[in-house]
């Protein structure tokens, strides 16, 4: 497990992933079992950040931590939100929706994404605090088309690095069923078989937005209403080679004439 702190309406939330599948390998951890250290961790988290009986000890199947105690106490109350990724664990969602989380998914094609939010959506419980869903596009804004076709280019190197087969996707970290349309190039923007589509096929699938700022505006509408709307955008507007100018005036292009619009 992972954790990353992020900034959300100026409070400090909390990001929990399970980790990408050649990520295990460095870490010496059997693919079968990270849910279940997923769900672990986030449980002595929780409790550590909501105990106010003094240091208390967390022994479980993966984690073994004594006097935990942790100084200063969360500003928020009763603790900070939890966001959890995923792309095709469904029965993980359901975990996410059931405990109030907030889920997010990226860089797969509107019908997956529809089909997770509606999922998310069925099953979820405030228990308290706001969840909700969350989408992350890869981004990059323009002042000409040209412009923004050059950048966005760059920005897909980030899907068509190269991982060895054997560390793209160990046995036992998804299901059969999941790899079964993996092989068939139907479960996500980010198989083999979507990426080889093109850069137009990725924009026109909502897994890529680039253009003017006009045209990025009306792709993110689209993207919302074909999902069913979300909560939280995300952006990924920086990969590989993109140096640093480049990136900054995407950015502060999507900034000033992007964000009022929507």
């Amino acid at each position: 497990m992972a954790m990353v702190d992020c900034i959300s309406g100026g409070r400090v939330e909390c990001g929990m992933v399970r980790g990408v599948p050649y990520e295990l390998f460095a870490a010496n951890t059997n693919p079968t079992q990270t849910n279940e250290r997923l769900w672990e961790g986030v449980e002595m988290v929780t409790r550590a950040w909501t105990n106010h009986d003094g240091p208390f000890n967390f022994e479980g199947r993966f984690w073994h931590r004594r006097n935990i105690n942790i100084w200063p106490r969360p500003y928020q109350r009763p603790r900070p939100r939890i966001w959890i990724t995923g792309s095709n664990d469904l029965e993980n969602i359901r975990m996410v929706a059931e405990k109030g989380h907030v889920f997010a998914t990226f860089l797969q094609p509107f019908a997956k994404v529809r089909e997770l939010f509606d999922l998310y959506r069925q099953h979820y419980r405030s228990n308290g605090l706001a969840g909700g869903v969350a989408y992350m596009p890869l981004v990059f804004v323009g002042d000409t088309e040209r412009e923004a076709e050059e950048g966005a280019k760059e920005l897909t190197w980030y899907l068509h690095v190269k991982t060895e087969p054997q560390f793209g996707n160990p046995p036992g970290y998804v299901d059969i069923a999941t790899n079964v349309q993996a092989l068939k190039g139907a479960f996500a923007g980010r198989s083999a078989a979507m990426r080889a589509r093109g850069m137009e096929f990725l924009r026109e699938e909502g897994i890529m937005c680039y253009g003017t700022p006009d045209q990025v505006a009306a792709q993110i509408r689209r993207l919302y209403e074909k999902v069913g709307g979300f909560d939280h955008l995300l952006m990924m507007q920086q990969a590989g080679f993109l140096d640093h100018k480049s990136t900054v005036k995407s950015m502060t292009l999507f900034a000033k004439e992007v964000y009022p619009r929507i």
